[in-house]
């Protein structure tokens, strides 16, 4: 990991504990899937992907696709089944931009996706 996403990824801890979520978790490997972050808010697991970029890239959220996040709602799945947990899964983003003045904007979007739904057959 780079120096600025690890920066990103520690502001985006910090306004996650400040909102009341518990971190268990950081830069997990679950079901083959790479998690920024795993916390716990409530009766949730809460899988976060972490954006950081300069203020002069591309808008963020782009970089997080529907492939990216059935991705993601696998890897919830899959820790909430390894780990035995009664949790429903969310997944949040956090996007962090790097500012020109050094100041940083750092966005929280909260369950940004609905876990796929099983076929009927």
């Amino acid at each position: 990991m780079n120096q600025i996403g690890k920066a990103g990824e520690d502001l985006a801890c910090e306004l996650l504990t400040g909102k009341g979520y518990a971190i268990i978790r950081r830069n997990a490997i679950v079901g083959g899937v790479e998690v920024d972050i795993i916390a716990q808010h409530d009766s949730r697991l809460i899988i976060v992907e972490v954006k950081t970029r300069k203020a002069d890239h591309w808008d963020t959220r782009f970089g997080i696709d529907r492939e990216k996040i059935l991705r993601l709602c696998r890897a919830g799945a899959s820790y909430v089944k390894s780990q035995n947990l009664p949790l429903e899964v969310q997944i949040d983003a956090v996007l962090v931009v790097n500012n020109p003045d050094g100041s940083q904007t750092i966005d929280h979007l909260e369950d940004i996706a609905l876990p796929p739904r099983r076929r009927r057959r």
